[in-house]
């Protein structure tokens, strides 16, 4: 009995003292946790082929008070074939706006990644419903789609 009284006081004094969430080790705002939380991540595939990768993060959830009027995405990929054009789609049409920026820009805060020979866009959509479906396709025939659905 003596044993597990000290066994149960150890344990109940090391659980106090242990971290209850990964993020409790960084020093993060909280709109940059909700933009590395809600990062979406993917490999452009062509066939069976990685051409490259895309990384998005739905502006709408991580800066409301900015991006509440239409459908917006901070976009950075990088595809293998560096002569390739991408164009955007949400839920099967077309971009409204779409500006290339540079590897520095204003939405470097929201992500931990920045890398020269990746390309960063903003793009924005016309509303649409509860559920988006974001699709990139290259000229090189690679696509990739991500999927998200907005919070109730």
């Amino acid at each position: 009995m003596k044993t597990f009284v000290i066994m149960f006081f150890l344990t109940l004094l090391l659980n106090n003292c242990a971290d209850k969430n990964a993020f409790d080790n960084f020093n993060l705002s909280p709109t940059k946790e909700l933009s590395e939380d809600s990062i979406q991540s993917l490999k452009i595939k062509r066939g069976n082929e990685i051409a490259g990768i895309v990384n998005v993060i739905y502006l709408n959830k991580v800066l409301p008070k900015l991006y509440k009027k239409n459908e917006y995405f901070y976009v950075y990929y990088y595809i293998k074939d560096k002569n390739a054009t991408v164009n955007f789609t949400l839920n099967g049409e077309a971009s409204l706006l779409r500006e290339e920026l540079p590897a520095q820009n204003r939405f470097s805060s929201l992500t931990s990644f920045s890398a020269p020979w990746s390309k960063y866009y903003l793009v924005g959509f016309k509303k649409q419903g509860n559920v988006l479906k974001l699709r990139i396709n290259s000229s090189s025939k690679a696509s990739a789609a991500i999927e998200f659905i907005k919070d109730k």
